[in-house]
């Protein structure tokens, strides 16, 4: 079997405020003629779906126009962000807003078997939330790894489980806080050989933890901080999306930058004392927003 998945991630589509739609557009076109079999999207659909309930429904009108299958784990724009708010006046994820993302994009954790393969999909922000769906999500990979038989283990969620180093204390949005990311890793060992991918990063790496290889997609919409002026660069910074292909128990894969991309870098917002976070979804719009023909 040859099958060929393409990862989406961090698209940020909003009617109401179009910054990223132009890659978008482009990439429509670009998966068009690829045709891969399967589609998966690692998070962040939207800009401010989390507060805002109209562009959870514009995104997924935007996926629907791919044509195809496409399998979605939630990002922290679109459902809120990880208890406990360490950095400071974010949204954070509620049991309405998870039921707002379910009814647009599907259950936020899940498992999908292909030919010799599971892939199971998981919510990166109910760790710790204190929501019941917390553990359902846990006994969900429990039993995905405990009858996995000689399937290989694919795992999606949007943040990484780390960003520099598993052995990280300090608590960071970035990735999974310490006490999580030791949860998952204790979860998945079972497995053995295990696939993570992710999001959230905007950035292109790979890493491995024990038996975990870890490989972080790019975002179609921007970079943050490519040059690494305020930040500390983390992996390939360039808009774009990763091709899997899965041949037998093989799996390799490519950093795909369709022709046409423009590459849009925030960096310059970590400038301004009120912060990147602050400003993503209020910044004010400079030109006219969506018609809707950007829906159809």
């Amino acid at each position: 079997m040859h099958f060929r998945i393409a990862q989406i991630s961090d698209a940020h589509l909003s009617a109401r405020r179009p910054f990223f739609q132009h890659n978008w557009e482009v990439l429509l076109e670009h998966l068009a003629h690829a045709a891969p079999d399967l589609i998966v999207s690692t998070g962040d659909m939207t800009i401010d779906g989390s507060d805002h309930e109209s562009e959870l429904d514009f995104a997924a009108d935007q996926f629907r126009r791919l044509g195809r299958e496409v399998l979605f784990v939630p990002g922290n724009h679109d459902i809120g962000n990880s208890r406990p708010d360490v950095r400071g006046g974010e949204t954070l994820i509620t049991e309405e807003r998870r039921t707002a993302y379910c009814r647009r994009f599907g259950h936020d954790f899940w498992v999908r078997d292909l030919d010799g393969w599971r892939l199971v999909g998981l919510n990166s922000m109910l760790p710790g939330s204190g929501l019941a769906a917390a553990g359902e999500q846990d006994a969900l990979l429990q039993h995905a790894i405990t009858t996995l038989g000689r399937r290989k283990l694919i795992v999606l969620a949007h943040k990484p489980l780390y960003i520099a180093d598993p052995q990280d204390t300090q608590a960071t949005q970035s990735a999974l806080f310490p006490e999580h990311r030791a949860r998952w890793q204790t979860l998945l060992e079972p497995a053995g050989s295990t696939l993570m991918l992710s999001g959230h990063i905007h950035a292109v790496k790979t890493a491995r933890w024990g038996s975990i290889r870890q490989i972080w997609a790019p975002s179609t919409a921007f970079v943050m901080d490519a040059a690494g002026r305020k930040k500390k660069r983390h992996g390939v910074q360039r808009p774009g999306y990763l091709l899997h292909s899965l041949n037998g128990r093989r799996h390799t894969y490519e950093f795909v930058e369709p022709y046409g991309f423009l590459i849009t870098d925030l960096g310059n917002w970590f400038h301004n004392p009120a912060g990147f976070h602050a400003r993503y979804a209020v910044e004010s719009l400079r030109g006219l927003a969506l018609n809707d023909k950007a829906s159809q």
